[in-house]
Order: C-alpha cells, then sequence, then structure tokens
C-alpha cells in the first residue's frame, strides 16, 4: 500500500471545494471525516490477521512514531511500514524513519514502467514498499503454509543494518527466505 490520510488532507480537501462556513467548521468537519475512516481502517486491518499490509511509511521526511496519519499511524502486527533508502543503503533526504519503521528498502530512482510500456525513474517510500511486498510474496510462494506473522520476522529478523547505522534496516531476501524455511522444518 502506498498512500497517506490526514486531518490536514481533509481541511485542504474541504476548502478547496467551499465546504463548510469557516475554518473553524472545515476544521470539526475533517476531524469527524477523518476519525471515521482512520477507525474504520484500523478495525478492518486489526480484523484481518492473515493478511500482512505493507505500507510505505511516507515521504515527509519526519519522524514515524509521531505521525497521526493513515495508516503511518497503526500499530498492528500485520502491518509493515517501509522506509526509503539510497543506492548506497543510506537513508534518502526524504523518507520518513523512526522506531516504527519496520525495514528499507531501495527508494531513489527506481525505474518503473509507465502507461505506454515506457520506463522512468521515480523516488519515494512508494518505490521502495513494493520491493519489500514482493519480497513477502516471494516467501509465501515458496513455504504457503506460513502465518502473516511468521512471513513479518522472517523480513524483520532477516533484514542487516545498513553500514554502521543500526537503524536502517535494509532488506535481505536471501536471509528472509531461509530463516522462513527454518520455520517450516522446525
Amino acid at each position: 500500500m502506498s498512500w497517506a490520510y490526514s486531518l490536514r488532507g481533509y481541511e485542504y480537501a474541504l476548502a478547496a471545494n467551499g465546504i463548510g462556513e469557516s475554518e473553524e467548521e472545515r476544521k470539526a468537519m475533517a476531524g469527524e471525516y477523518f476519525n471515521i475512516e482512520r477507525d474504520a481502517f484500523y478495525n478492518a486491518m486489526k480484523n484481518a490477521p492473515e493478511i500482512l499490509f505493507i505500507t510505505s511509511a511516507g515521504n515527509s521526511n519526519d519522524d514515524l512514531d509521531f505521525s497521526s496519519s493513515i495508516p503511518k499511524s497503526f500499530d498492528l502486527p500485520n502491518l509493515m511500514q517501509i522506509g526509503a533508502v539510497d543506492i548506497e543503503g543510506k537513508a534518502t533526504g526524504f523518507t520518513t524513519m523512526g522506531k516504527g519503521v519496520d525495514v528499507y528498502a531501495n527508494g531513489y530512482e527506481v525505474e518503473s514502467y509507465v502507461p505506454g510500456g515506457n520506463k522512468q525513474k521515480f523516488s519515494g517510500t512508494s518505490m521502495s514498499s513494493p520491493q519489500v511486498a514482493n519480497l513477502a510474496g516471494k516467501i509465501w510462494a515458496k513455504y504457503p503454509g506460513l502465518n502473516a506473522m511468521q512471513v513479518k520476522q522472517s523480513i524483520i529478523k532477516g533484514a542487516a543494518p545498513s553500514g554502521n547505522n543500526a537503524e536502517i534496516l535494509l532488506i535481505n531476501p536471501k536471509k528472509s527466505l531461509e530463516l522462513a524455511g527454518n520455520l517450516v522444518d522446525n
């Protein structure tokens, strides 16, 4: 998943569409709508423990642990938040960081297909989270009996610190697949 909703986003949308008589009214309406959506997504994800939700941590160059946006603010066992690094494994200038970011993957100038079949390079956590989703898919393809938590833990425990920065755990597909296999063998 590569999206985020914030209270501020609701306020902007209401203002842009001329909804609400005043800024105070728009803030109140935005808060109500935001809370409805936040609670609905949270409960849907919480009540689907068999699904591993993999989402981008965000491109706000902020700390995930202080975010109030959806889904970045969720702390669920079946949710992974993915940060972005460059080709050298260093945090990009845009990635959201913090303890809530589970792992990092390349999110800088990732070649992607665009409509028409052409390729273009894009940067963002929207480019790093699909790499982790791909890894999760490979683990499940090889070991279909694993549950969401086992796949998540295989990815996290298989990750390796980036150089001297222990806070940035880079995905390591080979190690994660090995760890997942150990779960099946035991």
